[in-house]
């Protein structure tokens, strides 16, 4: 086990017990020597797990986030390199009541995670292996393994698998809130593909989940796998190749908002059609603009032309319509925009809300409180709402009943992502009010009975129903006390362990 730290660890992680502020809602741990614990621990972790401590490098390598915004905080970072050093670790973690949470692509944002405060941080970034099975037809992956790690070899070999939009998010951690992309009207939810884990359960036990083992708990891991435990493999069913994506980047004026909005909130979307529809600022003409990010899975670039003639009719001022392998969904769309939108330590104070009911009026409503806020706060300018309107056919296809996902019937998953250029901006008092101004708009338009958010859009201060459903709940709290009786797994918009 490699000990890293530039600076002399004098911070105590507590062994006599979780500190929760009232104030803050925080969890601290106090009083205990971590060193302590960690020589302990040592002789039962590998020689290859590595522990690190504040001021070194590999401290901030170990838990850089993708959003500072209300962040987690860490007194010491493990990077094990075994499972069973993940089981060691989750035992050590339970004995001395330290809190931790088990990061892959470090890509969560909602401020539930923030409730961490002086906890330990287990980094799976050593865990990026993809192992294919053609003859199964089938992808393993473990939980450092980002959807970027799993194109190449996933086409390489012929195939394709259900992934999210931006190439840096963890697989396994999108997975487990139900995964929704842009093969969603084909293919279903990344839930939809995935066939077993194996998990380390809040007791250090193994234990395997599929339809045939443990299918209680294969259920609730897909739609609320983050409260059950760590899972250190995930197997995906792939599909044949259909060829490359059409890709379509279109740019429209801001004058055109109400009929492009009409458009869209009226066009119908064949399951290989998506349309993403992104609201922000151009800093280059300095004025409010629209951008669409629009592909086409399944056919050729004649037949997504006749679908998308809706949009095109509406002369975008800029069209770039090109095929792209699919390998290459992530980042050759939405203008390439990938990378800078995969940009670590930025500010994110993102507020989600689903939609099956389209209301154009709502959008423009939408749009014109985010001009008036870039005109009066240019600060917030980075600020900006996407659309992902994806098509369910494979994803309503699927029984409610079969996973405990309960938005199945959204068509269109809204992203509120207020921005600024550093945490302590004053700004953040005025744009976190508007964007919470305009989730609650969208969600009384939604055509649910009020607010629904995917749980992995979840700011945080939604309710339990509006993550999981009622329907959902009273099952999964029954697996909550049956997995995790003392709620190890706590930070990820928790499950209580009885509902009601």
């Amino acid at each position: 086990m490699h000990l890293s730290s530039s600076l002399l660890f004098t911070s105590a992680l507590l062994a006599g017990g979780i500190n929760a502020s009232p104030a803050t809602n925080a969890y601290r741990r106090q009083n205990a020597d971590l060193r302590t614990i960690l020589d302990d621990t040592t002789p039962i972790l590998s020689n290859t797990t590595s522990v690190h401590f504040p001021g070194s490098g590999d401290f901030f390598s170990a838990t850089e986030r993708w959003d500072v915004y209300r962040p987690p905080s860490y007194q010491a970072a493990i990077t094990p390199t075994t499972e069973a050093d993940i089981v060691s670790l989750v035992k050590m973690a339970k004995q001395h009541n330290i809190p931790f949470l088990a990061t892959g692509g470090r890509h969560g944002y909602g401020t539930s995670l923030g409730r961490l405060q002086d906890g330990l941080a287990i980094d799976l970034s050593h865990f990026k292996d993809v192992k294919i099975d053609k003859r199964r037809e089938t992808v393993t992956i473990g939980p450092g393994v980002v959807f970027a790690d799993v194109f190449p070899v996933v086409s390489d070999a012929g195939f394709q698998v259900q992934t999210g939009t931006c190439s840096c998010v963890g697989m396994i951690g999108a997975t487990i809130g139900a995964g929704i992309g842009r093969l969603d009207g084909v293919h279903g939810l990344v839930i939809d593909a995935l066939e077993s884990v194996r998990m380390v359960t809040a007791n250090g036990d193994i234990v395997e989940a599929s339809k045939t083992k443990n299918p209680e708990l294969f259920w609730g891991i897909r739609g609320a796998g983050a409260n059950f435990g760590i899972i250190t493999q995930a197997t995906y069913k792939m599909h044949k190749s259909m060829g490359d994506i059409i890709s379509f980047d279109l740019i429209y004026e801001p004058e055109k908002n109400v009929t492009l909005f009409n458009t869209i909130a009226n066009m119908y979307l064949p399951p290989g059609l998506t349309v993403e529809t992104i609201m922000s600022y151009n800093q280059t003409t300095e004025k409010p603009t629209i951008i669409v990010s629009s592909t086409y899975a399944g056919g050729s670039e004649a037949e997504a032309r006749r679908w998308m003639q809706p949009l095109l009719r509406l002369n975008p001022w800029y069209k770039d319509i090109k095929a792209i392998p699919w390998k290459k969904m992530s980042t050759e769309t939405t203008l390439g925009l990938d990378k800078e939108a995969c940009a670590n330590s930025q500010v994110y104070d993102i507020y989600g809300v689903n939609l099956r009911r389209h209301d154009a009026n709502t959008w423009v409503k939408t749009f014109n409180k985010l001009a008036k806020l870039w005109n009066e706060q240019p600060a917030a300018r980075p600020s900006a709402v996407v659309l992902e309107t994806w098509p369910n056919q494979a994803v309503v296809a699927v029984p409610d009943s079969q996973t405990a996902y309960p938005w199945r019937d959204a068509t269109t998953y809204v992203l509120i992502q207020m921005r600024w250029d550093a945490p302590g901006n004053p700004v953040e008092t005025v744009a976190d009010a508007v964007g919470r101004e305009i989730r609650d708009d969208l969600a009384k338009t939604s055509g649910y009975n009020g607010l629904t958010v995917y749980v992995n859009y979840a700011h945080g201060d939604e309710t339990l129903e509006q993550m999981y459903g009622r329907n959902k709940l009273p099952r999964l709290a029954r697996l909550k006390k049956q997995y995790d009786p003392s709620s190890v797994f706590k930070f990820h918009n928790p499950l209580p362990t009885s509902y009601p």
